[in-house]
């Protein structure tokens, strides 16, 4: 019996000397990889590693991949003992490939990856906004954190895409806002979350814009004094396309029969003033959506377009948002569609036009954020003529756009997807109805 146990206890430290060496080799990796805008000849990573580590890529021989670009971010070096993060771009020539493997070296320690690639029949994507995980300071705000919906969006197959659509990490004004340093500690805090980090690294692609909570304090405008030391944050932490202008972080992408317009709703915005995009923002979207050949062009907005009743409409914005609307109508765009994010429910809002199709914008929140229970039950009895009757919905949910193809008629199918991924509300918007 002494024998036996023997075995037993030795088997059991050999057990655990290869699962404990796997998970200290699987540390290296602290957080990622990210993999962010991904085109057809190259692909962007951001990824954080052990402090006394060092980073090199591994190709195959016969792969396509011919470069690659590592670029460091010094100030998490210089600023943080444990960590280091790197931005790393993969350039690969033309081809056919679904996917292309290589490997991230980190020290000795080999980690196999592959770029995951866009297709001209990958018209669907995830979205949501409002992602509070309480990290230290934060946590007196909300001690416990509701994360279980990254993991569920991870495990989804239904797209490889995730549209983040602001309020993506919670800086707080006092603490956090005040210097580089604490708003870097936060995003940091929050990359490494469990399930956050589950989801970051799932082998989707990521595309970002950001709201007040990631700008600055709530509900602010680009008066707000730090806004350079969160942008430079933002723009390091998330794997972008390279924003419009060096001012701001709007920009835009394609994938399958979608073009997406990701706007900056905060940099440009004086409330005084009524302007929320500014003019060369509010530019740049009208030539986009001039030269986009899309099916559907998705307008990203940390605002809602219509909701008149709450304090952060573009209805606060009137000239500018009729000058949108006019452009819209009188260069006869079709299938534009607004996306929004920033309430803490989710729900279709639908405008109609004399001479002019109707107007959508989805609002989807919040992934993690707390809900204000009793405001919500007051939200959701007040007689909105433009909300679409049973889609106002208070849990927490991400949305799933996809475009189906039913013999040539196209159409947008939108669903609300709870924690465990199950559908709590669809519509669908055809082709037809967003035309002229």
């Amino acid at each position: 019996m002494r024998i036996l146990n023997s075995l037993q206890n030795k088997h059991l430290f050999f057990i655990l000397l290869f699962f404990g060496c796997t998970s200290l080799f699987s540390q290296k990796i602290v957080c990622g990889p990210v993999q962010g805008n991904t085109s057809d000849s190259s692909a962007t990573f951001w990824l954080l590693t052990k402090k006394n580590s060092s980073l090199s890529i591994k190709t195959p021989s016969s792969s396509f991949i011919h470069s690659s670009e590592i670029k460091e971010d010094t100030f998490v070096n210089s600023s943080f003992k444990k960590f280091r993060a790197y931005t790393v771009t993969i350039f690969f020539n033309k081809h056919q490939k679904k996917q292309l493997p290589f490997s991230f070296v980190v020290d000795k320690n080999t980690f196999n990856h592959s770029i995951l690639l866009s297709s001209k029949n990958d018209s669907s994507f995830f979205f949501g906004s409002c992602a509070y995980i309480g990290k230290g300071f934060s946590k007196i705000y909300r001690p416990w954190n509701k994360t279980k919906i990254f993991n569920t969006i991870a495990k989804d197959d239904r797209s490889k895409y995730m549209i983040w659509m602001g309020d993506n990490v919670y800086l707080i004004l006092n603490h956090d806002l005040k210097n580089s340093f604490q708003i870097y500690k936060r995003y940091l805090g929050v990359r490494k979350q469990r399930n956050m980090n589950f989801l970051l690294s799932s082998r989707k692609q990521h595309y970002a814009t950001w709201d007040d909570h990631d700008f600055g304090p709530n509900n602010c405008d680009g008066t707000f004094k730090n806004a350079h030391l969160t942008s430079s944050a933002f723009k390091s932490f998330w794997p972008n396309p390279k924003p419009v202008q060096e001012k701001g972080i709007h920009y835009t992408f394609t994938k399958g029969d979608v073009t997406f317009l990701m706007t900056d709703g905060r940099t440009f915005k004086r409330t005084n003033d009524t302007i929320l995009l500014g003019r060369k923002q509010l530019g740049w979207i009208k030539k986009e959506l001039i030269e986009s050949t899309s099916t559907f062009k998705v307008i990203v907005m940390g605002n809602q377009l219509i909701n008149k009743g709450y304090h952060e409409s573009y209805y606060d914005f009137k000239r500018e948002r009729a000058e949108l609307i006019s452009f819209i109508n009188n260069h006869k765009i079709p299938g534009v569609l607004f996306f929004s994010g920033d309430r803490h429910h989710s729900e279709i809002n639908v405008e109609t036009h004399q001479n002019f199709y109707p107007i959508y914008d989805i609002t989807c929140s919040a992934l993690s954020s707390p809900r204000r229970l009793h405001l919500k039950r007051k939200e959701k009895n007040k007689q909105i003529s433009t909300r679409i009757k049973n889609s106002f919905i208070v849990k927490h949910n991400y949305g799933l756009f996809r475009v189906i193809n039913n013999n040539g008629e196209k159409s947008a199918e939108i669903k609300f997807l709870n924690k465990y991924g199950k559908t709590i509300y669809s519509y669908s918007i055809s082709e037809k109805s967003l035309g002229y």
